[in-house]
């Protein structure tokens, strides 16, 4: 049930906007969470827990993943390309493997765990390795301690608007005050001596928590290719030139007709003027629709239905000095795109903001559900995890019992 708590726990805290304001805080109650969740599990040979991993690590690239998906000012953006496999490789490459054996996976204890090789039984955890182990994380401890003191010196001055003055405020006291959630303003919260300050505060605490251990994990993850994605501005750019292209098209048709009228025009009443008191043309006169006719096909270069004897006819352009004629009296390519652009705007479609959802190499909507891919990839990566411990084991009789390494690769967490 481990993963699905820890599903249930972060959907929680995202459905009832929890960290609505804060992806730091968001970022380190997934990272958190993923903690607890792997602490819950055990190697797949020996059964063995996580007992200390980098948090902070995981928590930092997962938060810097968060503002590089804020700072993508609206185009695509592959979140979990950002955190797999960094923010998995964070926190296990500092993972510390835990004293005694998972009791749910192997109830008795190293003697029922396999052997070392070379020897017929693991007697126990090595306590050299401990000892290591444990002064290693009282070391780390109290540069820790050292860098909270510098911290606790520290204060920031925020400007006052006139006519108040500039204030000045403890750096530490402010940071457990957001700690402990009460209203602190935003410029204050965001101030990089905080943000600085908070992980200070958050690596001491985690420093702290650790145990003497008595192996770690010694190679990244398996890594796979994330397909490209499609830059979101280039595909807006690339549907409205098409939408304002057809638009300028429809335009010039529409204005071409009306504009060859305004031309001709004049030409086809001098005719049927002319017309109606030649004596050389007899009755019935060519009609309003044959002198139309008449005008084009002698603008085309075609042989007219009619003739017209003993009368003046005006000049009649011929086919490019028309098409010139009403290019002059279009409107410019800039008026145009403008006029096309009134004409389409809010009609252009909403490319959707695309992530990428493994393993079913699908393009998907931006929504809630990154957390089921995060937890594949969460997975995925567990079975390419590996490390070694150091245990003391029972050699083959008569040599006493010594140390041994033991190798496990892969680990499982329930659920």
């Amino acid at each position: 049930m481990s993963w699905i708590l820890y599903q249930t726990n972060v959907l929680l805290a995202m459905a009832t906007f929890q960290f609505a304001d804060d992806p730091d805080g968001i970022a380190e109650f997934i990272a958190k969470e993923y903690d607890s969740c792997i602490k819950r599990g055990g190697d797949m040979v020996y059964g063995v827990p996580v007992l200390n991993g980098n948090v902070s690590g995981m928590k930092k690239i997962i938060a810097d993943a968060f503002k590089k998906g804020f700072e993508s000012d609206g185009d695509n953006f592959n979140l979990l390309e950002e955190i797999y496999p960094a923010a998995f490789d964070a926190y296990w490459l500092k993972v510390e493997m835990a004293p005694i054996p998972n009791p749910l996976l192997n109830p008795g204890g190293w003697p029922k765990t396999p052997p070392a090789p070379g020897t017929i039984a693991n007697i126990g955890p090595d306590p050299i390795s401990m000892l290591t182990s444990a002064a290693k994380n009282e070391a780390e401890v109290k540069v820790m301690e050292a860098a909270m003191d510098e911290l606790k010196k520290q204060t920031i001055t925020i400007p006052g608007v006139a006519p108040l003055p500039d204030i000045t405020i403890p750096v530490y006291e402010t940071i457990e005050k957001i700690l402990k959630k009460e209203p602190v303003d935003k410029k204050i919260k965001n101030h990089p001596a905080i943000k600085a300050g908070k992980e200070i505060i958050f690596k001491f605490k985690e420093a702290k928590k650790k145990k003497p251990s008595i192996g770690r994990q010694v190679k990244k993850a398996i890594k796979f290719p994330f397909p490209k994605l499609p830059k979101r501005k280039d595909l807006i750019k690339q549907a409205e030139d098409k939408a304002i292209e057809e638009a300028t098209k429809i335009i010039e048709e529409q204005i071409v007709k009306p504009l060859e009228e305004i031309i001709l025009t004049p030409i086809y009443a001098a005719i049927e003027t002319a017309v109606a008191i030649a004596d050389s043309i007899p009755n019935p006169k060519p009609t309003k629709a044959q002198i139309k006719k008449f005008v084009k096909d002698t603008i085309d270069g075609l042989v007219p239905d009619i003739d017209l004897p003993g009368i003046s006819i005006p000049k009649i352009p011929k086919k490019p000095e028309l098409k010139k004629m009403i290019k002059d009296k279009t409107p410019t390519k800039e008026q145009l795109k403008a006029m096309a652009w009134d004409m389409v705007k809010g009609l252009i479609p909403n490319i959707p903001l695309i992530w990428f959802v493994p393993p079913t190499l699908l393009f998907t909507p931006q929504t809630i559900l990154f957390l089921n891919p995060f937890i594949n990839l969460a997975k995925f990566h567990l079975t390419g995890v590996s490390g070694s411990m150091m245990v003391i084991a029972q050699y083959p009789p008569p040599a006493p019992p010594n140390k041994a390494l033991i190798n496990w690769t892969g680990y499982k967490v329930v659920g």
